[in-house]
């Protein structure tokens, strides 16, 4: 493969690879948060984690513990969250509602429909579509995936410039397990295809042994390790409890992107 063909492929993770004779040498460009966050593997990152933040184990109870949330049942088996202001992981407000309903006794389907706005001073993003949570109680696991062919759609509008705007559709095929009462942990898959304009297609694997692990004093995980990949070139994204920052809670939501670092919610 030449360096040129190399080199196209991945900047649609806004890195650099060169040659070798294994694999491409991955740098990471424009090493700013805001280049990070709005590169695609910062989107693949900071999207993921806003659609994760409402947990399986939360969607069992219908609970939340955030004063911008709340919670309304609307039959026997459906409720709806409504986000008021609540601060996304790229630092934006979000607002809008997921609407779930529930079936099955015992391991129980929840199917919730997302229309969630996340509003920053560059643009907006917008979260439609619906993802399948199929929750066993009884050994508080979970799958997250969705309908089959009905990707989520995430679209960026640009308040300045529309040649920027962008449309993704997401598909998750996540384990997420809450057996200890103290943390969330997610591992599998998922991946990010553009759309509009037609582009790439972000692959992302999280291994069990390194999953992505929330806890109860954190909106963001605390550890875990995330791959994302437009072969040939990879990405290493990685929530390191080893990160001491006197702004923000060790290790909640400070991620390095390839070694650079990023903090959630700023």
């Amino acid at each position: 493969m030449s360096i040129r063909t190399t080199t196209a492929t991945a900047l649609m993770l806004g890195l650099v690879a060169c040659s070798s004779t294994t694999s491409p040498e991955v740098k990471v460009l424009n090493t700013d948060p805001a280049s990070l966050k709005a590169s695609p593997g910062g989107v693949a990152t900071i999207v993921f984690t806003d659609l994760e933040t409402i947990r399986p184990d939360n969607i069992a109870a219908a609970t939340t513990g955030s004063s911008c949330i709340t919670v309304t049942p609307l039959s026997v088996t459906s409720f709806r969250y409504t986000f008021n202001g609540c601060q996304s992981a790229s630092g934006g407000a979000l607002s809008g509602t997921v609407t779930v309903t529930t079936t099955g006794t015992g391991t129980v389907t929840y199917s919730s429909l997302y229309d969630v706005t996340v509003t920053e001073t560059t643009g907006t993003w917008h979260y439609t579509g619906t993802k399948l949570t199929t929750v066993d109680s009884a050994n508080n696991t979970a799958t997250i995936a969705i309908p089959t062919g009905q990707p989520m759609t995430v679209a960026y509008v640009n308040t300045s410039d529309a040649a920027k705007n962008k449309t993704w559709a997401y598909s998750p095929n996540l384990h997420a397990d809450w057996s200890n009462a103290n943390a969330v942990k997610f591992w599998g898959g998922y991946s990010f295809q553009q759309t509009a304009p037609a582009g790439n297609t972000i692959s992302v694997t999280i291994a069990q042994a390194t999953a992505l692990t929330w806890v109860q004093t954190c909106a963001y995980p605390s550890s875990g390790v995330l791959t994302l990949s437009v072969p040939p070139a990879s990405a290493e994204v990685r929530f390191n409890t080893s990160i001491t920052d006197a702004s923000v809670l060790q290790g909640c939501g400070v991620i390095t992107l390839n070694g650079y670092r990023l903090v959630l919610g700023q």
